[in-house]
């Protein structure tokens, strides 16, 4: 392999891999267990309304409101998540957020196997997921800084947010696909496998996580997220 020259400062350089970040294991491990959840999270925005309408014959007005109920963590929590998730170690939380999220999805399918599925029961796991949607999304956006550093932080990026971008096109393709061949409920059951599988691979990153240090010059949380919201505010005029 030839080396180059860095023609910002003469350095010499070696050539990228042909595969680039993806040739470090932790960081394939890192977009499996993105990719997966952000595909589990889409077939969950369809799937649930599906299953309200094929188990509980539900009307319009409802299934609106679960819908809803998917989106609405991100505009209740969003910003005090992001002030929290930077005083805290990441890996851990997303790994909890997968648990939760496939713990909570396969409940409905035990639910309606022994016919005790209600709406309210939707409603809950809704809620719980769009939560662990919004701690998972906010953490992994800064977790790759522990994970790639240098000119690999832009690439992993990249993939990253190419992989969350086509998650979002696929997922309720698949969705309805699932529902179409299995029935809702199965769909759903492969939906909490999907974030089971998130949970492993981030479980097997191998790259070690500091604990933040505690700033004593770092705002207080109530005060970030103040002003986080006069930002927003400001940037809404």
């Amino acid at each position: 392999m030839m080396r180059g020259v860095d023609s910002m400062n003469g350095a010499p350089h070696w050539p990228r891999p042909r595969w680039g970040v993806f040739t470090q294991p932790d960081f394939r491990l890192l977009w499996t267990g993105e990719t997966v959840s952000g595909l589990g999270n889409s077939i969950t925005v369809v799937a649930l309304p599906l299953i309200a309408v094929e188990v509980l014959d539900a009307n319009s007005t409802a299934v609106g409101l679960l819908a809803a109920a998917v989106w609405l963590p991100w505009l209740l929590v969003g910003l005090p998540v992001g002030a929290w998730v930077d005083r805290i170690r990441k890996r851990p939380l997303m790994i909890a957020c997968d648990v939760l999220a496939g713990t909570a999805l396969a409940s409905i399918p035990l639910a309606a196997w022994l016919d005790a599925l209600t709406f309210q029961h939707l409603v809950v796991v809704a809620l719980i997921c769009g939560t662990a949607a919004v701690c998972f999304s906010t953490a992994y956006h800064s977790y790759i800084r522990i994970v790639l550093d240098g000119r690999d932080l832009l690439e992993g990026n990249a993939k990253l947010q190419g992989s969350e971008a086509a998650t979002q096109v696929a997922g309720p393709g698949v969705a309805g696909l699932l529902s179409q061949t299995f029935g809702a409920v199965t769909a759903l059951m492969a939906d909490a496998v999907t974030f089971l599988i998130s949970a492993v691979c981030l479980k097997r990153i191998s790259v070690a996580e500091l604990v933040p240090a505690l700033d004593e010059e770092r705002s207080p949380l109530r005060r970030q997220i103040r002003e986080g919201l006069r930002f927003c505010a400001g940037t809404a005029t």
